[in-house]
């Protein structure tokens, strides 16, 4: 009993630095899990299954990244000051998600060619959001 409660405390103890160390890498792969499934509502023309996961992505998107000081202490220390890139993209996601949600809803009654057309893109413009942010942040310099 004493051995298999020493083993639950140390893998207790591995798991909680493994968490903190890879809390930013599991975070961005939720977020790219949850961009794919914007991307097959998208190829699936499936309009509600667009809504329901841009709203999960966005939120986590902005829980992550809309918060400067929360997300430098996620990175290394030589790195911290590009934590303001992380908000740039937060904010680029957050524009572009209203996009594509204006688009499902009609806000502006526009026909379903233009709607899929400018939500399609914004999409695109997540994506080039994520990838900005990863190529500044990965820089050396």
């Amino acid at each position: 009993m004493r051995k298999l409660l020493l083993i639950a405390v140390f893998a207790l103890a591995l798991s909680v630095t493994s968490v903190s160390a890879y809390d930013l890498k599991s975070n961005m792969l939720l977020l790219n899990t949850q961009l794919r499934e914007v991307q097959q509502g998208f190829i699936t023309s499936d309009k509600e299954a667009i809504k329901v996961s841009i709203e999960r992505f966005a939120k986590h998107a902005n829980d992550l990244l809309g918060d400067k000081e929360k997300f430098g202490e996620m990175l290394p220390k030589n790195k911290k000051y590009k934590a303001n890139e992380a908000v740039m993209s937060a904010q680029i996601i957050a524009h572009n998600v209203q996009i594509i949600l204006d688009a499902i809803a009609n806000k502006y009654n526009q026909s379903g060619k233009i709607r899929r057309e400018e939500s399609q893109r914004a999409y695109t413009y997540i994506e080039h959001a994520c990838f900005r942010c990863h190529n500044i942040v990965r820089d050396e310099n």
